[in-house]
């Protein structure tokens, strides 16, 4: 089936090409074909039993005073960590929680849908955001649904939280999704899954209504196979929300990336960064000298930055964050759930061991041992230290006046100081081994970002989609 693009489905949406419905018919067929029969990639949690009936009424709304937007009636599909209050269960992927349906939307799904998305699904991923065990639990593995799958290849890791989310869309079972992020699991599954993500600043949007691990790290971020796609759902998504202190401290500026991602970026000085304690293979070498050499007529400048990589250590604070936050979220949901605490969630797993604890719960275990206030001197200690660590991204910027950061590898620098990251596909994946270049700017920059990885995308225009003969 054709890989389709928002202003494409859009386009054909107001020209009577199609419908809604048809819409939601045609990716409900590619998810029956290739999700849960054919590669079995395990992508799709659980299916709105309402798709129908709200394509339905948007075409009714369509017909009778036009599209509220440019997404009006095009299905999306969204973590299974994102509240919404429909047919459908808000689970993390836990078996704990199968049975609970959230009281009232997340802040984001109340924005997807005033502008006429259609939630079709929701997407596996790794148990609780990849935040319950050490004991080598893989990347999309949750005990309610099992195993998500890469599209390209066995051989290749799904890797990170956001796992059926860059599934879905790396395999056009959707044309976007919704994934989230604390650190990397928006960067690390697009990048595996040779897809396009945007983790936006911290505080741009909402996290209300999502199933925490740090508020002072958490994000939700859109994922497609194109910088357009990205830039545009991302734009829908900014929203000040009075229940998450983090976005009032948004600027008040324009934040029109629909607009924008095409802008010339002749303005902007980019750098180059190597770590100079990391070792490099021959094909990130060539890579990042292709891109040196494509973006330098469309910049004003280019720089080339070798620093040294920190070993920068943050799960020793996201232990004392979770059980903070993870209480929070229990308590918001008390009336409608049935595990109360942290403490709680560890004995049901207990006590369902063989369904639950298939690679235990050891940062379950050791998080419930925090205080569950974030008032220990070790962690505030050890949060001063990651925090300065990983703000060196902005020093090296406001320094040096640099606009956009191009690497190679994903680090923790932009997860940890609230910067906005992007990565989009460094090669044409035939092989097991997916590259990425990632671009970070500014806290609040994420159009410069945008700009020039979009410039990068058209320059290269790596991306393929998966072969399901071949895998």
């Amino acid at each position: 089936m054709k890989e389709y693009s928002l202003k494409e489905l859009s386009k054909g949406l107001n020209a009577g090409e199609w419908t809604s419905r048809d819409l939601v018919k045609m990716y409900l067929d590619e998810i029956d074909r290739i999700d849960k029969s054919g590669p079995k990639l395990n992508a799709i949690s659980e299916i709105n039993p309402d798709a129908y009936k709200l394509a339905d009424l948007l075409d009714k709304e369509r017909s009778d005073s036009g599209p509220r937007s440019i997404l009006h009636g095009i299905p999306i599909v969204i973590k299974d960590n994102i509240n919404t209050n429909d047919q459908m269960h808000t689970t993390a992927s836990s078996y704990a929680l199968k049975d609970f349906y959230a009281p009232k939307d997340a802040f984001i799904v109340n924005k997807l849908r005033e502008a006429g998305m259609i939630i079709l699904a929701k997407t596996n991923l790794s148990e609780f955001a990849y935040f319950m065990s050490n004991e080598n639990m893989p990347s999309g593995y949750g005990s309610l649904n099992g195993q998500v799958k890469s599209p390209y290849s066995n051989k290749i890791d799904p890797l990170g939280s956001s796992t059926g989310s860059a599934v879905a869309v790396a395999s056009n079972l959707i044309p976007v999704s919704i994934g989230t992020e604390t650190n990397g699991s928006l960067m690390a599954p697009a990048q595996n899954n040779s897809i396009v993500s945007i983790k936006p600043s911290l505080g741009l949007v909402s996290r209300t209504g999502i199933i925490p691990i740090s508020h002072l790290q958490d994000t939700a971020g859109p994922m497609a196979r194109t910088v357009e796609d990205v830039a545009i759902l991302l734009e829908f998504l900014v929203g000040k929300d009075p229940e998450d202190k983090q976005t009032k401290k948004t600027p008040k500026k324009s934040y029109k990336f629909s607009k924008s991602y095409k802008k010339a970026t002749n303005d902007l000085t980019i750098a180059f960064l190597k770590f100079s304690n990391v070792k490099y293979s021959k094909e990130e070498v060539a890579i990042f000298e292709e891109a040196r050499d494509l973006l330098k007529p469309k910049v004003a400048k280019i720089v080339s930055i070798e620093l040294e990589l920190p070993d920068m250590l943050n799960h020793k604070t996201l232990i004392y964050d979770f059980k903070y936050n993870l209480n929070k979220y229990f308590d918001t949901n008390k009336k409608d759930i049935k595990i109360k605490s942290l403490k709680e969630l560890i004995k049901f797993n207990i006590k369902n061991k063989e369904r639950c604890l298939k690679y235990g719960q050891s940062i379950f275990e050791a998080a419930e041992k925090t205080q569950g206030t974030l008032t220990e001197k070790e962690y505030l200690s050890e949060r001063t230290q990651i925090e300065r660590q990983a703000n060196k991204f902005t020093a090296l910027m406001e320094d040096n006046n640099i606009d956009v950061i191009v690497t190679s590898r994903r680090t923790s620098h932009a997860p940890v100081a609230g910067n906005p990251v992007i990565t989009v596909p460094a090669k044409a994946l035939t092989d097991d081994k997916p590259i990425s270049l990632f671009f970070v700017s500014k806290k609040f920059d994420d159009e410069l970002c945008i700009r020039v990885s979009y410039q990068y995308e058209q320059l290269t225009k790596y991306r393929l989609s998966p072969n399901f003969e071949t895998r």
